[in-house]
C-alpha cells in the first residue's frame, strides 16, 4: 500500500501500462500510428489523424518547452489541499507531443518558450510519476 494520500493512476490498464512501465525507467514513450506514424499522447484506442486502432510504443526524447502554465489556488479534490498553491504545465516535447504534468518551482520562475527537464518521481514501486522543471539557462 502506497503511503501517499492521493490518487495514484493504475499501471494495469492496457491502454497506458506501456507509458507506466517506461516511466519507472525514466523513459518517456507515446503512441505512434502504425499506419500515419501520428505520434500522440494522451494514448488513445485509434489515431486521431486516421482513425487506425493500430499503434507501437516508441521512446521520444525527455527535451521540451514550457507552452503554458496553470497556478491552482483552489483544490479540486481534497487529496492536493496540502499543496496548495500548485503548477500544473504544458510541455511541448521536442518529437512533438504535449505533456501535461506537475511544475517543479515558484510560478515567477517559470519561463514560457523555454526549456524544461522532466523528474521522474517513484512514488511507489509500481508508479512513477513526471513532473517537470526548467532547465538549467546556460550563462551567456
Amino acid at each position: 500500500m502506497s503511503d501517499i494520500d492521493k490518487p495514484l493512476p493504475r499501471t494495469d490498464d492496457p491502454l497506458t501500462a506501456p507509458f507506466w512501465t517506461a516511466t519507472r525507467e525514466h523513459r518517456l514513450v507515446v503512441q505512434r500510428c502504425a499506419d500515419c506514424s501520428y505520434l500522440r499522447w494522451p494514448p488513445a484506442p485509434v489515431c486521431p489523424e486516421c482513425g487506425s486502432p493500430s499503434a507501437t510504443w516508441t521512446p521520444v526524447s525527455t527535451a521540451g518547452t514550457l507552452w503554458s502554465y496553470a497556478e491552482y489556488h483552489r483544490a479540486f479534490s481534497p487529496a492536493w489541499v496540502g499543496d496548495l498553491p500548485y503548477t500544473v504545465g504544458l510541455i511541448q516535447l521536442e518529437d512533438g507531443p504535449r505533456m501535461y504534468g506537475t511544475m517543479i518551482g515558484e510560478p515567477g520562475s517559470l519561463r514560457i518558450d523555454e526549456e524544461t527537464r522532466p523528474v521522474f518521481v517513484d512514488v511507489t514501486p509500481t508508479v512513477t510519476l513526471v513532473h517537470w522543471r526548467m532547465a538549467e539557462r546556460n550563462p551567456s
